[in-house]
Parts: C-alpha cells; sequence; structure tokens
C-alpha cells in the first residue's frame, strides 16, 4: 500500500463561501493527544458552541489560531476520535493542535480558531502507529498551506479580533470564496466583532472536561 500523502484543499462544500471562526475556553479533553501521541491540542466541545457544530463536518481542516495575543498555525480534528475504541469522545470536539512550544496550560483563557482549509475525513485507524504517522503528515502538509498565499494572508485576521470570556461560532461570508475576495477579507474582522456581540458565555463543561488547560 502507497504511503500516505496529505495535501489541503477546500473547505467542504456546504459551508459555501464562508469560514467558520469559533472562540471560547479551551477543555483539558483527555489527554490523549499528549500522552499517548505526543501532539497536544487544545479542545473546544461542540457544546461549547450550543450544537451551532453540529452540521461541521467530521475531517481534519487546517488554519489559524489565536491565543494569549499571539496567531499560531493549527491543524484541527473535528469530530469523535473513532480510533480509540471504547473510549470515543462524547460529543463533537474540535481538537486544535497548535504548531508552537508552549510552557504553561490555557488556564480558562480564550482561544481563536479560523478554519480555512481541509485535508481529509476523520476515519478509524489501524491503530496508533498508522494514526501517528497520518497526523504528522496532516501537519506538515497544514504547516506548508499556511506559509502561502492566500492563507498566509488571514493570520492577520485572525490578530484583529477582539477575544472575550464569551463562547461564538461564525461563519464569515467570502463572497466569491476564499481565492477570490481580498477585499472581503479586509471586512472579515468587522463581521466577526459584529456576531460577536450576541455571544454567549460558556455553558458548563460537560462530562469528562474541564475549562482552562490545554493538555
Amino acid at each position: 500500500m502507497s504511503a500516505y500523502q496529505a495535501s489541503v484543499g477546500p473547505l467542504p462544500p456546504t459551508l459555501g463561501d464562508s469560514l467558520p471562526l469559533l472562540i471560547g475556553p479551551v477543555a483539558t479533553g483527555f489527554g490523549r493527544g499528549s500522552r499517548k501521541l505526543g501532539i497536544p491540542t487544545a479542545n473546544l466541545p461542540c457544546s461549547l458552541f450550543q450544537q451551532q457544530l453540529a452540521e461541521l463536518p467530521c475531517g481534519v481542516y487546517v488554519g489559524w489560531a489565536g491565543v494569549r495575543g499571539d496567531v499560531h498555525k493549527c491543524v484541527c480534528n473535528v469530530g469523535f476520535s473513532p480510533t480509540f475504541e471504547g473510549a470515543e469522545n462524547p460529543e463533537k470536539i474540535v481538537e486544535a493542535h497548535l504548531m508552537e512550544e508552549f510552557d504553561s496550560d490555557f488556564y480558562d483563557e480564550p482561544m481563536s480558531v479560523l478554519l480555512l482549509g481541509f485535508i481529509r475525513p476523520e476515519r478509524k485507524f489501524s491503530g496508533i502507529d498508522e494514526l501517528l504517522a497520518t497526523i504528522r503528515a496532516d501537519i506538515d502538509a497544514a504547516r506548508d498551506a499556511l506559509e502561502s498565499s492566500p492563507l498566509v494572508e488571514l493570520q492577520s485576521l485572525v490578530a484583529a479580533l477582539p477575544m472575550g470570556k464569551a463562547a461564538s461560532f461564525t461563519l464569515l461570508e467570502l463572497p466569491g470564496g476564499l481565492f477570490e475576495a481580498p477585499e472581503a477579507l479586509r471586512d472579515a474582522p468587522d463581521e466577526a466583532s459584529s456576531a460577536m456581540d450576541s455571544a454567549q458565555l460558556a455553558p458548563p463543561a460537560p462530562a469528562g472536561f474541564e475549562w482552562g488547560g490545554v493538555y
């Protein structure tokens, strides 16, 4: 069987010309990314957004993540972690691996994630070794895409977003699509700020999670 080759493509067509933007406090999750795989993730459970993520297709995305005043490349799995049979996520979760080293957890700190591209659907792997090799390939593909136009320009959009304790899920409309709308990219921070005016405070953490912390 040939080796897996990761590549970044457009977002799922169900999103149209919209970019998903998620903002909320980070959940510790179950520690699988750090302890078992050596790839820590910052997690945002679906219930944080009042089930607005229900229609977001499961799979691996690339994007920019804002935390502690800085913006970092990230690769995100949206789904249920089916490879961990018997210990799957109890709900759909956004698990973001930030391509940066951190010296402490994100205790009760907000994170913003802007999804820009799609790598592959979520799937169940035969074991940890296959999963880990695939994740590493996904990270390499995401890094390359985020260092190239037009995705690299979106870093400044995330940097311009206001951050607070409220949780929000926004679809930023980009008429003509990501590759055709430089004017829309300039207007996107204002649209996001307007949508966040009606954002809701985070609900209680679901079973198995605690707000704050990154691993």
